[in-house]
């Protein structure tokens, strides 16, 4: 029998070096950045991540917009 199946993850890479003032709770702070994604696991051990998506979130009520990879770098130094 062969046990397999997926989770969802999510790690914070960072933070903005500079404050960002919310457009939904109007507070000014530096904002999270943020990986989500899935990982397949075989026999409970997670093997394959896929489905990976970044994302800058205001850190007091979680909203933000989805970026690409290639703009972390450019959040992480803003």
């Amino acid at each position: 029998m062969i046990i397999w199946g997926y989770k969802g993850y999510q790690k914070e890479l960072g933070h903005t070096q500079s404050v960002i003032q919310c457009g939904n709770c109007q507070q000014t702070a530096p904002w999270d950045i943020i990986e989500t994604g899935r990982k397949f696991s075989l026999y409970w051990i997670p093997l394959i991540p896929y489905g990976k998506k970044y994302y800058v979130l205001c850190p007091v009520c979680q909203r933000g917009k989805e970026i690409e990879k290639q703009e972390i770098n450019e959040y992480l130094n803003y």
